[in-house]
């Protein structure tokens, strides 16, 4: 394996100009994450986890400091650039799902495929990613509205794997589900792992960081590694 990070942020800051003054959400961050790492990010709340997320997940770009995803300068990148990179190498699975409500199961794993490539997936890709998760024909013809919490997390899931992305972000990828469920989820998590995908968990649950091979801690913007 590649001895150079997958991801690596260089004496990162965040500072975000507010009228009541400038708040400073990370503060000199220096992190490594290596290929078919798989790191859990915890901390209180306000301390920059979903600030550190939108910098990983290269929705924001840092006020000073570098960032750098396989190997390239996210502030060098153009907005067309960071928009190919966050649909070809970085797939999200959030708390909340956001499943389009009036796409199918299937259609919403599809849709990525068609915004790449501007047509209908004829490869089947969609519905073998949906079957690896646990969802079947009959429940992928079902819109989200019609699916439990559960389902609605494995079709986000395949989803997020549609484009055969390196980086998995899952951000409280178990909040909303009860435990049972949550360590279900998790077990698919780990299989992607176990299969070379770098996993990146935000999670307030311990059990749930267990799960890693690090812990990171963030408390006001600055990390703390466990």
């Amino acid at each position: 394996m590649d001895d150079i990070p997958l991801i690596r942020l260089v004496d990162v800051t965040k500072t975000y100009h507010l009228e009541s003054g400038d708040f400073t959400a990370l503060d000199h961050v220096s992190l490594d994450i290596m290929e078919n790492d798989f790191v859990a990010i915890m901390g209180p709340s306000g301390s920059g986890k979903s600030t550190m997320m939108n910098q990983l997940g290269i929705l924001d770009v840092p006020t000073s400091g570098k960032l750098y995803i396989a190997g390239r300068d996210v502030a060098e990148m153009s907005n067309l650039e960071r928009t190919h990179m966050r649909r070809d190498t970085i797939g999200y699975i959030f708390q909340k799902f956001y499943l389009i409500p009036l796409l199918t199961a299937y259609e919403n794993v599809e849709y990525p495929l068609i915004l790449k490539y501007k047509k209908r997936d004829t490869t089947g890709k969609a519905h073998i990613l949906l079957d690896e998760v646990g969802i079947d024909r009959e429940m992928a013809a079902h819109r989200p509205n019609q699916l439990s919490g559960g389902q609605q997390q494995r079709v986000a899931i395949a989803r997020a794997l549609v484009n055969d992305p390196k980086i998995l972000l899952c951000d409280e990828p178990t909040g909303n589900l009860d435990r049972k469920t949550g360590f279900q989820i998790m077990d698919i998590i780990c299989g992607l792992h176990s299969e070379g995908k770098t996993v990146i968990l935000v999670t307030h649950d311990p059990k749930i960081a267990e799960y890693a091979r690090r812990i990171i801690r963030l408390e006001d913007g600055r990390v703390a590694e466990s």
